[in-house]
């Protein structure tokens, strides 16, 4: 007999990471001058052009559904892999910067980390390439925005994280430098929101820690043509 829980799983996938309109990535005309301003350590926010990044937008009330990080070169060539995220289908990975797919992009720099920190950051997460993707967090954390119960056998693990989601890898990593990423919605739940596992990508954007860094030559039009709708007013791709 055909195990359908398999089948079903891989269904979800692939219906949840559809792209919703064939749009260009806001990063794919733009590489070189990601290159030039992204340092070790950065934090990519991205509004991504799938079905679940529609959801988390909905649910988190920003236009930010996902984070990844730069992590510098990882081989030689024109374009190589230098960013490292969490990704719903293939897990901890790490993608070049024309790979980046997102409507739209924002550079966050963590302002107190000096150069050792920022390479010990980088180097926490890319030993994580390969890890898998952590769905079970990701559905607990799709019942706190919810503010559905979290049932006792569902609750996080106290145990080393061996999976993660985009925003417990990265929070993770700036744990072990000393940075401490909070969640800081209003939450039914004080101590759910305590919980470093309740973290989104708008946290990322609200916290004191990091400072956004603009794209030269990167601006409103370039956001808008990204974006494919000239009548709203865009989130800013760099800056």
């Amino acid at each position: 007999m055909i195990r359908l829980a398999p089948l079903l799983a891989d269904w979800a996938l692939r219906y949840l990471t559809t792209p919703l309109s064939p749009t260009e990535p806001a990063a794919a005309g733009h590489v070189e001058s990601l290159a030039r301003v992204l340092r070790r350590g950065d934090v990519l926010l991205s509004e991504g052009n799938t079905r679940v990044s529609r959801l988390i937008k909905r649910l988190t009330g920003s236009p930010w559904s996902h984070v990844s990080m730069y992590v510098g070169p990882l081989d030689d060539g024109h374009d190589p892999p230098c960013i490292v995220e969490a990704d719903i289908a293939a897990g901890v990975r790490s993608i070049r910067l024309s790979e980046l797919d997102a409507l739209n992009v924002r550079i966050l720099r963590p302002s107190t980390l000096d150069g050792l920190h920022r390479r010990r950051l980088a180097e926490w997460v890319t030993s994580r390439i390969g890890s898998d993707y952590d769905h079970a967090h990701a559905l607990r954390l799709g019942r706190r925005l919810l503010r559905l119960p979290v049932p006792g056998r569902a609750k996080a693990s106290t145990s080393p994280a061996t999976r993660f989601i985009c925003c417990s890898l990265l929070a993770h990593a700036f744990a072990s430098v000393g940075l401490a990423i909070a969640p800081v919605r209003a939450c039914a739940d004080a101590r759910a929101c305590a919980d470093p596992a309740s973290i989104t990508p708008a946290d990322f954007e609200h916290a004191p820690v990091f400072e956004v860094i603009g794209l030269p030559g990167v601006g409103r039009s370039a956001a808008l043509r990204a974006r494919g709708d000239e009548g709203l007013a865009p989130a800013v791709v760099g800056g």
